[in-house]
């Protein structure tokens, strides 16, 4: 391969929020793409644009775009994320795009220890952040190696895509839905309820 699409997904500065944000930074991209070369990286970058943001169907349509040509969407998820980040990774996932995403341990969604719910949890990810995720990187360059390796079929993975949604939907009703009490609650009775938890998803196991 001589050239690969990166897709940069991650934080906007708007001009309410503060300044502390962590962004793709031209030292970031610089990083990326000395780790990469020889193969030449073409950044999709939803920061860098001239197209008319009043046209939010426009611009949805720029960013979702941009992720669908893509080879692989690096996202940075060192701090917390909004709407955007999660929709670009799980349409990354319905077309079988690779995702990287950096997220350093005892960041904002990833924890040693954490308590939820009351519970304990310990090496905690957020679920989406691993659901969503073929490769969660520590630094922008361990992520970068793992593009590189990836690209050149070096490693032999597979690329998350609808299948393992569907998977962990299986997973959760093979292995946790006899301990969850309020959710068997919420089946009782419900028609339409049970027939998606035991019609749909029981077509691919």
């Amino acid at each position: 391969m001589e050239r690969v699409a990166i897709y940069l997904a991650g934080n906007i500065k708007k001009g309410h929020e503060q300044t502390n944000e962590d962004y793709w930074s031209e030292v970031e991209l610089k990083i990326i793409s000395e780790v990469i070369a020889p193969v030449k990286v073409d950044f999709l970058h939803p920061a860098v644009r001239s197209d008319d943001l009043s046209d939010q169907k426009s611009v949805f349509g720029r960013d979702m775009t941009q992720v669908y040509c893509s080879h692989v969407v690096f996202v940075d998820v060192r701090q917390r994320r909004g709407l955007g980040v999660g929709a670009e990774m799980m349409w990354a996932k319905m077309n079988n795009i690779a995702v990287v995403s950096l997220c350093p341990p005892e960041s904002h969604y990833q924890r040693s220890t954490v308590d939820i719910l009351d519970v304990r949890v310990e090496n905690w990810i957020h679920p989406f952040v691993y659901g969503l995720s073929d490769k969660v990187a520590a630094t922008v360059a361990e992520g970068a190696e793992w593009i590189k390796q990836f690209i050149l079929n070096e490693l032999q993975v597979e690329i998350k895509g609808r299948e393992f949604i569907q998977e962990t939907m299986l997973h959760y009703r093979n292995t946790q839905y006899e301990k969850d009490a309020p959710m068997q609650m919420l089946m009782q009775g419900n028609k339409r309820l049970m027939e998606k938890m035991w019609g749909e998803v029981r077509l691919i196991s």
